[in-house]
C-alpha cells in the first residue's frame, strides 16, 4: 500500500507534465495549419523533424527534407486552402513519442482555374520530440468528402 500511496503523490506532476506536452503539440498543429492556409514551404518544413514523411493521397510518400520542399511547393503552387483546423485528439505515447487526430474543414481553391470546392479531411500526425521540441515525423490525410458527389465518382 505504501507503494501505491508513494506513486499517487507523482500523480498531480503528470498531470502538469501531460498537459504542457498535450499543449506544445496543439501549438505545433496550430502552427501547421496557419502554414497551409500561408502557403509557406519554409514554415510547413519548419516543424517537421529531420526526417519527416508526409503521406499523401494518389502520390507516393515524401521523406526527408528535400522531398518535403519538393512535395510542398507543389502543394502550395497549385491549391488554397482557406480551412478551420479542428484538433480531437492528443495522445502521448511516451516522452518522445505522440499522435494526434485532426479535421481540416473549409474551402479548397485550384490557382490555375480560381475554382473552389469544399476541402474536409482527416488527419494522423505521429509527432516526435527532436532536440527538445515537438515536430511532425510523420503525417497522412484523407478526404471525408463522399466517394460519389453530384454523380461522379471521386478516387
Amino acid at each position: 500500500m505504501a507503494g501505491l500511496a508513494h506513486s499517487l503523490q507523482f500523480l498531480p506532476k503528470l498531470g502538469i507534465f501531460l498537459s504542457s506536452e498535450t499543449e506544445a503539440i496543439t501549438s505545433v498543429l496550430h502552427a501547421y495549419g496557419a502554414a497551409l492556409k500561408s502557403r509557406s514551404v519554409d514554415d510547413a518544413l519548419s516543424l517537421y523533424t529531420s526526417d519527416g514523411v508526409i503521406m499523401p493521397p494518389h502520390f507516393p510518400a515524401a521523406a526527408g527534407a528535400a522531398a518535403l520542399r519538393e512535395s510542398y511547393a507543389r502543394i502550395f503552387s497549385t491549391i488554397q486552402l482557406i480551412i478551420d483546423f479542428d484538433i480531437a485528439e492528443v495522445v502521448l505515447m511516451s516522452p518522445e513519442w505522440a499522435f494526434a487526430r485532426t479535421t481540416a474543414e473549409g474551402t479548397k481553391t485550384m490557382l490555375a482555374t480560381g475554382e473552389s470546392e469544399v476541402h474536409s479531411n482527416q488527419e494522423l500526425f505521429i509527432m516526435r520530440k527532436e532536440e527538445g521540441k515537438w515536430k511532425i515525423a510523420r503525417y497522412a490525410f484523407s478526404t471525408m468528402k463522399p466517394l460519389v458527389q453530384n454523380g461522379v465518382r471521386r478516387s
